[in-house]
């Protein structure tokens, strides 16, 4: 136990933040559901409170369908890594696994040539590595290692269960609420507006935790494998591989930015804060922590 605090020590502001979350997320996206049926003019526009009520009701319904189909499409792509598919990247998260006292998650390989990984679900339901095709052709062993790190370190600092629950529905909304709108039918246009400004509010507090979530993740994974600048060569890899990806690509998997290692696109085309803490900001701390390496 001793160890696993010293990999892992408390951090308050973490914990602040994802107690935030928690709790004022789910209050922003109620309150927001009443701002959209309570203060829009709806019967200036000559709308009836039934007709606002059914397309509110229809078009939110669509929007959480819409972007829970397009989260699954996106996980779909993946297929679990079998021991036999796959024993030397087993054996590297079975290791890292033991050091930080974790239970070992599924690992799954996801059909895409965007270098990226991400992690999710919970402790009763398991939790899932994801690793791109793009990122293990992309990576050298001991870069693909640190990252594997930095994604148990989601898990140890239980932000990866808080994400998953709590800003993975705000994030499904928004997509859903888009593409939505796109349809072009009026009413649809009208709910799906509303649907995509809930889901809009509803990723604020998970957008806020994801950025400070990154560094506590990076501490922790370099603390793992005592090798900052394999972590900080693996995010500049990934950055320079996403430029080369067609933004077709990008827009397709930007709905699950705030899980991602580095972000596909950047949030501000919705006015979102950013998903991630810039790269240079990432890099200069872990720059850091190498300095304070080699003088120990």
């Amino acid at each position: 136990m001793r160890a696993r605090r010293d990999l892992f020590p408390a951090d308050p502001g973490l914990v602040f933040r994802m107690v935030a979350v928690g709790l004022i997320t789910p209050l922003l996206v109620l309150a927001a559901l009443i701002a959209a049926l309570t203060v829009v003019p709806w019967r200036a526009l000559h709308v009836h409170d039934w007709q606002v009520q059914s397309v509110l009701l229809f078009a939110l319904a669509l929007g959480v369908w819409v972007g829970v189909r397009e989260r699954v499409a996106i996980s779909s792509r993946g297929r679990r890594l079998s021991t036999a598919d796959a024993p030397e990247l087993h054996a590297v998260v079975e290791r890292l696994c033991v050091v930080a006292d974790l239970a070992k998650p599924a690992l799954v390989l996801d059909r895409h040539a965007m270098p990226n990984s991400w992690i999710e679900g919970t402790s009763r339901g398991g939790f899932r590595l994801h690793l791109t095709e793009g990122l293990l052709d992309l990576l050298e062993p001991h870069e693909l290692e640190a990252v594997i790190a930095h994604e148990l370190a989601h898990v140890a600092n239980r932000d990866a269960a808080v994400m998953t629950v709590v800003a993975g529905p705000g994030e499904a909304l928004l997509s859903g609420g888009v593409r939505v709108v796109n349809q072009g039918w009026w009413p649809l246009v009208l709910g799906g507006g509303v649907a995509t400004f809930i889901g809009w509010v509803g990723t604020l507090g998970g957008r806020a935790l994801s950025r400070y979530r990154e560094f506590a993740a990076d501490a922790a994974a370099v603390r793992m494998t005592g090798n900052p600048a394999a972590l900080a060569a693996a995010l500049m890899k990934v950055s320079e591989g996403l430029v080369a990806i067609p933004e077709k690509d990008l827009r397709a998997a930007a709905a699950g930015d705030a899980f991602h290692l580095l972000p596909a696109r950047d949030a501000r085309q919705f006015m979102l804060p950013p998903t991630h803490p810039p790269l240079a900001a990432r890099i200069e701390r872990l720059e850091r922590l190498e300095r304070a390496l080699q003088r120990g």
